[in-house]
């Protein structure tokens, strides 16, 4: 069409068309894609990575992930699954074996000595691996702070966000810059995906709607 446009074809023709998308790329402006919002509509599904992603996000997404202090986060895992370790094996409370008590005999026992003998091991290891206080030939990733780029490529159109919200799935109109950074989740990616994504998305939304645990759109259907 466009060809035969620009070959002194009719110019007089005209179309009309609407353009629905489920989890388009980021590959327009913003100027250019509010021009768009009259006849393109982009539906994201809660995580999607693809219509947040541009050369600008992932070098953003990297940058937060190098500046991300995680040592504390580490040393508090640990520490915890040694408190419960703790837990478990203090217990030597009397059990009853057919009528006779028995006391639940533990093979070792953690004090707090060794709890804090071990986290002086992963301590010292984290702050090695980190580049930390003890090695201070590498900087660690909050000296190493970058400016971060700014996005310049977004969704089309008018976009519809379907997210979880704790209790199930809700929805709303969001500008075209509403997805100028990479939504880090476990489920950025199958977000992406038609079964995982977006007709699971839609299942429950519809199932709210209907307050109906087992609707399904092969039922609905038939």
């Amino acid at each position: 069409f466009a060809r035969e446009i620009g070959n002194g074809g009719d110019k007089n023709v005209k179309i009309s068309a609407n353009v629905i998308g489920f989890g388009c790329p980021a590959l327009l402006s913003q100027n250019l894609s509010l021009m768009t919002k009259n006849f393109v509509t982009t539906v994201i599904a809660d995580a999607d990575v693809i219509p947040r992603m541009s050369g600008a996000t992932l070098v953003n997404l990297l940058l937060d992930l190098n500046q991300f202090e995680y040592q504390d986060l580490a040393e508090r895992d640990v520490e915890q699954a040694l408190r419960e370790l703790q837990g478990r094996f203090s217990d030597s409370s009397p059990t009853m074996v057919g009528n006779r008590q028995s006391n639940k005999q533990v093979p070792f026992s953690i004090d707090e000595d060794a709890i804090q003998k071990v986290m002086g091991y992963v301590h010292r290891s984290i702050d090695k691996v980190s580049g930390g206080e003890g090695d201070m030939s590498k900087p660690s990733g909050k000296n190493m702070a970058a400016d971060k780029m700014i996005p310049c490529l977004f969704p089309p159109g008018t976009c519809i966000h379907f997210y979880r919200d704790g209790s199930g799935i809700d929805g709303a109109y969001v500008p075209c810059t509403f997805f100028d950074e990479i939504d880090v989740a476990r489920t950025m990616v199958d977000d992406h995906l038609i079964s995982s994504g977006y007709r699971k998305i839609f299942l429950n939304m519809m199932r709210d709607f209907h307050k109906d645990d087992h609707f399904s759109f092969e039922r609905r259907r038939t």
